[in-house]
This record gives C-alpha cells, structure tokens and sequence, in this order.
C-alpha cells in the first residue's frame, strides 16, 4: 500500500492543466473584483461630490435658529434638490442634521448619503452589489478676514448690546451730527486703505462698491474726520438703487435679501486705539435702510443681520475670533 501511495503521489502527469485551472479562476476572480471595485469608487466620487455641494447650498442659509422649524425644512428640501440634480436619488435612508448649537442656533448642517453599486464580474463569486455610505458637513464660521466692506464701522461695544438687546434696526453705522457716540469729530467712517486723507472721492467709490483690498481682524486704520454729508449721499444713494431683487416689494430689505445684495453691506467692528485710530475686531453685516429720511444729513441707517459671506473671505479654524454676524462656509466632514 505505501509503495502504490508514493507512486501516486510522485506521478506529476496531468499536473499542471489543473494548477493553471486554479491560477486562472484565482486571476479572473481578481480582475473581476478590480473592476467592479473601480465602478464602485467612481460611483462614490459622484456620491461624495453631491453630498458636499448639497450641504454647501443648504449652508448659506447658516447659522439657523433652532425653532425655526420652516427655515431648517428649507435647507433640507435644498439638500434633497442639490443631490438630485447630481445625480444621487433622494431616498428615505438619506440623513439630513443639523448641528453645533451655540445661542439657540445651529451652525452646522450635513448629510449622510448610502449608495450602491450593482456588480458584473463579482457575481460569479456571489457578491450582488456593494453598498457604502458618504457623508458631508457645512459649518459656519466667523470671519475674520474679507474683502468688499464699506468704509463705516460700529463700535464693538455698541454692537454687543444691540445684540443682547434684540433691537436690530435702525442702526447707526455713520452719524450726521455730534453725539455722545462721536469720538472727537470722527462720525464713523474710517480710512479702509490706511492712509489718512484719502480724500472724499475713495470714501465715495467704497461706499457705493465696497473696498476691493482684503482686511483682517487686528488691522488698525485711521478715522475719517468731518461729516461728508455730500459723499455719503452720493455713495448711498448709488449702493442703495443697485439692489435688483424683490422688486415688486422694493428690494431687498431685513425680511426678504439677497446676501450678495449691494444692500447688504460688511461692516468692520471696530475699537478705538485712540481718538484718531480704530482697530478692527470683526465684521457685521447690514441691510442697508431708506436712506431718504436722512438724505441731507449724513446719516447712514441699516438693519443688523447674520449672513454667511461670498467671495474672498477667510474663516477663524481656531475657535477664538468673537462672533458678530459674518461667516465663512467651510466644508467639515
């Protein structure tokens, strides 16, 4: 029996057709995975790409409140849309949430999105279709470094207490006589490009089209002096009658605005290092009100607003930029 055993076991005929059977099952079965993998990963790209986008358009809406209820189904439906026209079909196993609360408000939106990939070639081995989940943050951040702001500021200090106050409007974001809030005769227009004595034509282009140079919290910039009645108005006037939205309601105001909107005006937020010098710690943003009632007089009016910024903008990763109203979108998952 031993001897009939280490024959067998010796005899290599007919080896090798069953050895090359093997390694060709073993590579097919490989390369059919490798292509079915790469269709699968292709498909997540697309998922990916679709989840960001959507959670991008649904977060210019940030930060919401978090009662209201008919704002946050907005941003869901503006999710849903944006999968959709990115080729990812809304189902109910799609996860839409809001998150980081902070004052009654989120600051954060995203979404998970489970997708799957039939297979061709890996069927032979019993796998039907791969499934995978991507998932997408927007989240809100304060800005501290943007372009397109108007040459008027709002005191720190003053606008900490509208805040806490709730009284948003009428805001006084340049004065047209000397009160308690002039700081020796600067009504609050600043010099945005840093040389004192700029003269009135910039104030007026930066009023009228903002500044085009980026400013950063920390920059100290001179004041303007004088009440510049005149330029204001000009600037104003040409800021104001811009706006093209809402037209049958008069444009853009506090209730219904385009965040892109001339209106819709970034202010920096200022202290005074001294009578003659601001240092900016932030930026705000206001609708700009009927500048009619004050026409003549230099004052300039505007309704406090959160509005998530576009355009050249930087947002503070850090944590520890105070918050007055401007952010930045950024991606976080």
């Amino acid at each position: 029996m031993k001897k009939y055993i280490g024959k067998f076991c010796k005899n290599e005929r007919g080896s090798l057709p069953v050895v090359m059977a093997i390694a060709m099952t073993a590579l097919l079965s490989f390369a059919a995975l490798v292509v079915d993998l790469g269709a699968a990963y292709v498909r997540t790209a697309v998922v990916q790409t679709a989840a960001d986008a959507a959670v991008m358009a649904a977060g210019m809406s940030l930060p919401v409140k978090t009662a209201d209820t008919a704002k946050q189904a907005q941003m869901k439906a503006t999710v849903a849309d944006y999968l959709e026209k990115n080729g990812v079909s809304m189902s109910a196993d799609v996860n839409i949430y809001f998150a980081e609360k902070s004052d009654g408000k989120y600051f954060r939106i995203g979404v998970d999105v489970p997708a799957k990939t039939d297979t061709t070639f890996a069927r032979v081995m019993g796998i039907d279709e791969l499934t995978f989940t991507r998932s997408a943050e927007a989240r809100a951040i304060p800005c501290i470094s943007l372009s397109d702001v108007v040459p008027l500021s709002v005191q720190d200090s003053a606008l900490k207490n509208i805040i806490a106050s709730g009284e948003t409007q009428h805001v006084v974001l340049k004065y047209g006589k000397k009160t308690g809030e002039v700081v020796q005769g600067a009504f609050g227009a600043i010099d945005l490009d840093g040389v004192q004595g700029g003269g009135a034509n910039d104030y007026c282009t930066w009023l009228a089209n903002g500044y085009s140079g980026e400013l950063g919290i920390g920059t100290v910039l001179p004041v303007e002096s004088g009440n510049m009645a005149g330029p204001t108005l000009t600037g104003i006037r040409a800021r104001y009658n811009s706006c093209t939205h809402y037209a049958a309601e008069g444009g853009c105001t506090k209730d219904h605005y385009v965040p892109g909107c001339p209106r819709v005006m970034k202010v920096p937020v200022v202290v005074y290092t001294t009578s003659k010098q601001v240092k900016i710690v932030g930026f705000a943003a206001f609708v700009l009100e009927d500048y009619t009632t004050y026409a003549s007089q230099g004052y300039v009016v505007g309704t406090y607003v959160d509005m998530v910024n576009v355009g050249s903008v930087s947002g503070d990763l850090t944590g520890t930029a105070e918050d007055f109203g401007v952010y930045s979108l950024t991606l976080s998952k």
